[in-house]
């Protein structure tokens, strides 16, 4: 017969794997041979083999005191391993077979209970074999007590390396050692049942009773020793720390599990849980007067536990998980039908804890402690036991009066910002995580996971049963009142909010009603409150998070935010504007997540938003904007979808008029506000205008309607971002009902477009091109606009041009030119000044110190100088100091005296030849306004245009006005000749020469050396004008000023030039010219006189030469009528000859 019963090791238990050896004592049946022993065993029929001896059966027990004696020798050889031998020359264990040891006296153990209980219902039989053999049962006894008691000497290091993977191929004495311990104590358990069997005392069953608890004492030691051996930290996780020092332990636990509550049920004795408090009591009490020993002689007490609630925890909640087996050795977790609860004792554990510190704070290591025991105690009572709130009430103690603590908070993981940083949203998120997410507790603080624990637990049985709820309710409001939470440092207000947060997701939302209550007001701000402050207001906000999660009505506690909304919103204070940001997110939450604005979301739509956006940060404008416009459109859809069910949509529009319209109607004009919000500005404006449309009985109620909607988007001059007006007026478009209301509504609709394309076309060069071709596709279809093309191909180049606008000014030119009567071009000029107007008032925005150099900026210029080249006619009106063309060229090209804006002469420089050949169109001398607008062009622009080059040594001469001269008709340049030499070429009281004399002198210069490249009228108007001023000049500075030899190199220049050698006509004006200079200033300034003739005399004697009789003449005059310089004439007309007769003597 196969006595063999050992177990199997298969090493460390894996917390994750719950199959049992398949050679292991439980699959042998072992559990089932105590309970249910077999009784026909046929001894009497078969040999035995024990200890190596082959002999029969039935006679076998006759030699009981033999097989002790063998057994007690074999235990003696294996407990040589109680204290290895450290001297050397000590003997040799590789020759011992220690698992054939374990094995022999298994069988032995085995064979005994065998035969046994196979003759316990044999009266005759036990009539004859117990006075035989009684004693030496009682010595069979002695002798296993006797090595049982021996554990306590076994050296640790043999519990804590107890487990092999290669299970009894083990050559280690000490694992043989240790299983042996294990495996007599499952036999000797069992004999001690089977013994109560066969004698039918009540005695015995006590004496059972007590040799169970000393073996579950024996196990507790060996769990004590892994215990002392682990690191409570932060980190550390006991559900994954067994308290089994091999998977055999475990094995056993569990068997001895099954028989003691098995026994238990059948006998009344006491319950493994009974058994198992009993010894644990100890271990929490320290009290071992009570210990219970195999030997008097042996100490069989446990040790002291340095932690001996958290151990005590610890073992009941690995023994728990053991009865998810079923009785068959299958692990069905909680499913299974054995699970009894050991609450009670959890309790009286707890409350010891309570009582020792965990109350008022005192342990060293409470938090780390409580981190290791939540989770223990969440899997007991959310997964395996039913529910009990005592252990709730218990940790609760060890946390309400230690909420201000800041160790409280979470150390480690993704929720670990500061609180200044947390939003309301992540406030709520991290609860919710806490509850229904994945939770890692070892990411959490000893806090965070009971409120992970007490949120479970009311997940779970909260709704099911309403006492749970009100145990925990009441035990949790109690602590609280609203002088003791404004008490509350940061971190308990964080700690207060989180709890009643949990609650209210877990249990009922009207605990946020009751926090709202408890939460001290946030009204009043000051240096240190304003971060408490900012958290109160946080966790109101998570509570209207929840409530709309909930689908709670909003305006239920709308009350408890809009006053701080109000009083925060006229704050300029840091802490006031990172509260309004917090509110403005959460609102934006809210009003995303409901279709059907239904809670009452219009409660919080009030004037905070005008001055929001005046406060808050730039870059939060365009999500806030994009909150509403969303909001607006999704009221729309419900009011026409859902007209008789839409109340809360009806009042959330009126919202939006009343308090919304009219800061979008603001919000165009700041263009720091605008920047890149355009798109959803325009968007709010375009919702507000059709919106006035469809319901204009709203509209009005709130002082607006469709028309001054439009005219302001589309029309005001003061609307800085052009794209606001562009996006606008696209979305309109788009909507051909809408046009055609507004059309109705709005006379000059077509205008307002009209005038719109060219305000986007002109100050829009880096907008959409695709947008300003929707606008001048809807233009090109008025009749007024086809009018303007004279001809197919002008149409065509119009809709076709990449430069539109150009087209557009050159075709209403052409239009011009086209018409006879001055009533149709009366007509036509009033047309072209409607769609012009205000141009001067809004062309300019653009264009700053920043953007001077820009794309934009000569894009702008090149239109408007285009427009005044090519239809000046159209915008000027004769003598009237503001028309339009002057307004015009006052404000693009003349910059006032002290003015911040000089950038503008540079880009004027670069239209200056188009302004003054616009300006030639008109009949400048008959108004003297606009000759005074040339001469005021010319002073500004004479410098930029003629500049220094060669250190000051030369000038030169912009191509822009030199093309002036080029392409103007005769007469408008004579006109220029005057006006300069007029206003620029004098010399003043004090003998000055204008600043501009220079200037002009070069540019004369340059015209009469560039020869035919300019017309021969160009160097008659320079003699004929220009001569007399330059000459006279020249006669009243003093000797040594740079003016004397630019008039010779002026003489030079006329005289080099190729039309004077070729026209006698050019000539004779030069020579009349200085003729008449020479009779001016002969008598008068004779010195000066005679040196200008003596240096032409130098250049062109012939001219000398004919002027010479009129010399003659003006000196025969002085003698004749005594005048006092006559003698000095002569003597200097002498001088002249001589100097004359020399030249020609040399010549």
């Amino acid at each position: 017969m196969d006595f063999d019963a050992t177990f199997n090791c298969n090493g460390k238990v894996n917390v994750n794997d719950w199959q049992l050896s398949r050679n292991g004592l439980f699959y042998r049946k072992e559990v089932d041979n105590a309970l249910f022993s077999q009784t026909d065993c046929p001894f009497s029929h078969m040999e035995v083999k024990l200890f190596d001896c082959v002999m029969p059966g039935a006679i076998a027990m006759m030699d009981l005191k033999h097989l002790i004696n063998c057994m007690e020798m074999q235990l003696k050889i294996l407990n040589r391993q109680e204290r290895p031998v450290m001297v050397s020359g000590s003997c040799n264990n590789d020759n011992v077979n220690y698992f054939s040891l374990r094995r022999m006296i298994c069988e032995f153990i085995v064979y005994f209970r065998m035969y046994m209980n196979s003759i316990k219902w044999d009266l005759n039989a036990l009539e004859i074999v117990i006075p035989e053999i009684g004693k030496d049962v009682d010595s069979l006894f002695d002798c296993l007590k006797h090595f049982l008691s021996t554990l306590h000497s076994i050296p640790d290091s043999t519990l804590y390396y107890a487990a092999s993977n290669i299970g009894n191929k083990c050559n280690q004495p000490e694992f043989h050692l240790y299983h042996m311990h294990i495996e007599l104590r499952w036999f000797f358990v069992t004999l001690m049942h089977s013994r109560t069997t066969w004698f039918q005392y009540h005695t015995q069953l006590e004496e059972f009773e007590t040799t169970a608890e000393m073996i579950i004492n024996d196990l507790l030691y060996s769990t004590l020793k892994i215990f002392e051996r682990l690191t409570l930290n932060w980190t550390v996780d006991l559900t994954q720390k067994t308290p089994y020092c091999c998977t055999c332990t475990r094995e056993l636990w569990l068997m001895f599990q099954i028989l003691v509550d098995s026994l238990g049920e059948r006998k009344k004795t006491k319950m493994f849980w009974n058994i198992v408090n009993s010894c644990i009591d100890r271990v929490l009490t320290k009290n071992q007067f009570q210990a219970i020993f195999w030997h008097k002689s042996v100490d069989s007490s446990l040790p002291d536990c340095k932690n001996p609630e958290l151990f005590c925890i610890w073992i009941i909640y690995h023994l728990s998980l053991l009865y998810g087996y079923s009785n068959d050795g299958v692990y069905l977790q909680s499913n299974s039908s054995r699970i009894k609860s050991n609450c009670e004792q959890i309790e009286k554990i707890l409350k010891a804890y309570v009582c020792k510190g965990g109350k008022d704070g005192e342990r060293d290591e409470l938090d780390v402690e409580l981190k290791i025991i939540i989770p223990l105690l969440l899997d007991l009572i959310i997964n395996w036991w039913q529910p009990r709130v005592p252990i709730i009430s218990f940790l609760w103690d060890c946390f309400h009066k230690r909420l201000d603590q800041p160790f409280l908070l979470q150390t480690s993981g993704p929720w670990t910002l500061s609180l200044e940083k947390k939003t309301a949203i992540n406030i709520l998120k991290q609860i919710n995580d806490r509850i229904y997410g994945k939770f890692e507790h070892s990411k959490e603080s000893s806090y965070g996971i009971f409120l992970h624990l007490i949120g479970t637990f009311l997940k779970k049985y909260g709704m099911s049963d309403p006492k749970y709820w009100n145990q925990i309710k009441g035990r949790v409001y109690t602590k609280f009142s609203k002088n003791k939470v404004a008490e509350f440092s940061e971190s308990g207000l964080y700690n207060f909010i989180s709890l009643f947060i949990t609650l209210a997701i877990t249990a009922d939302t009207n605990v946020c009603i009751t926090m709202l209550d408890l939460l001290p007001s946030t009204h009043e701000l000051n240096n240190d409150y304003n971060k408490k402050c900012n958290l109160i207001w946080k966790g109101k906000l998570a509570c209207l998070l929840l409530f709309n999660e909930r689908k709670l009505s909003l305006g239920s506690i709308a009350g408890h935010f809009t006053e701080t909304i109000n009083l925060i919103s006229c704050r300029k204070d840091e802490t006031s504007r990172s509260m309004m940001i917090n509110f403005v997110d959460v609102l934006s939450t809210i009003l995303a997540g409901n279709e059907k604005m239904d809670l009452g979301e219009f409660n919080f739509i009030g004037g905070w938003i005008d001055r929001y956006l005046l406060e808050c940060q730039k870059n939060r404008i365009g999500s806030l904007l994009e909150m509403i416009a969303n909001v607006f459109e999704k009221c729309i859809i419900l009011q026409v979808s859902y007209s008789n069910n839409s109340d809360g949509a009806r009042k959330m529009l009126d919202a939006l008029w009343c308090f919304v319209a009219s800061r979008v109607r603001q919000l165009v004009f700041d263009p720091v506000l605008t920047g890149d919000n355009y798109k959803i500005i325009s968007k709010l404006a375009v919702i507000f205008t059709l919106e006035a449309v469809r319901e204009p009985a709203t509209a009005k109620k709130y002082k607006h309607s469709a028309v001054s909607l439009f005219q302001h988007f589309a029309a005001s001059i003061f609307v800085k971002d052009i794209r606001i007006t562009l996006y606008y007026l696209t979305s309109i478009l788009e909507n051909e009902e809408a046009v055609q209301n507004l059309k109705k509504e709005i006379p000059n609709f077509d205008t307002i477009l009209i005038q719109a394309w060219i305000k986007c076309s002109i100050v829009g060069y880096n907008v959409s091109k695709e947008d300003i071709r929707i606008l001048q596709n809807y233009i090109i279809n008025l009749n007024e606009i086809k009018e303007i093309f004279v001809s197919d191909y002008d149409m065509y180049e119009f809709k076709n041009s990449d430069e539109p606008i150009l087209t557009f000014i050159i075709s209403f030119m052409k239009k011009l030119n086209t018409l006879k009567s001055e009533q149709e071009k009366h007509q036509y000029n009033a047309k072209c000044k409607t769609y012009f107007k205000n141009l001067e008032k809004w062309v300019m925005i653009p264009i700053t110190e920043e953007t001077k150099d820009s794309e934009l900026a000569f894009w702008i210029y090149r239109c408007l100088g285009t427009l005044i080249l090519c239809i000046s006619p159209m915008l000027y009106t004769k003598n009237q100091p503001n028309d339009m063309l002057r307004t015009l060229i006052n404000k693009i090209i003349l910059v006032p005296e002290n003015s911040t804006q000089s950038y503008i002469k540079q880009l004027g420089k670069k239209i200056f030849s188009m302004i003054m050949l616009g300006l030639e169109k008109l009949n400048v001398k008959s108004d003297i306004l606009l000759q005074a607008l040339i001469r005021d062009i010319f002073d500004q622009y004479l410098p930029i245009l003629i500049v220094e080059v060669n250190s000051g040594c030369s000038f030169k001469v912009s191509d822009m006005l030199l093309k002036c001269f080029k392409d103007v008709k005769n007469e408008f340049l004579r006109t220029i000749f005057e006006m300069l030499m007029s206003n620029f070429y004098n010399i003043s009281s004090d003998n000055v020469l204008h600043k501009h004399s220079n200037l002009i002198t070069w540019l004369i210069k340059t015209l009469l050396k560039e020869g035919r490249k300019y017309p021969k009228y160009i160097t008659e108007y320079i003699i004929q004008i220009c001569s007399p001023s330059i000459f006279g000049c020249y006669m009243k500075i003093h000797d040594h000023h740079p003016h004397k030899l630019h008039t010779i190199d002026f003489i030079n220049d006329i005289i080099k030039n190729p039309y004077y050698e070729e026209d006698k006509f050019i000539r004779e004006k030069f020579q009349t010219a200085i003729s008449a200079t020479v009779q001016k200033y002969l008598m008068t300034n004779t010195q000066f006189t005679f040196e200008f003739i003596r240096s032409i005399l130098s250049i062109k004697k012939s001219i000398i030469i004919n002027i010479f009789p009129q010399i003659e003449a003006i000196i025969l005059y002085a003698e004749q009528y005594n005048r006092p310089n006559a003698a000095s004439l002569r003597f200097m007309s002498n001088q002249l000859k001589k100097h004359m007769l020399n030249m020609d003597n040399n010549s």
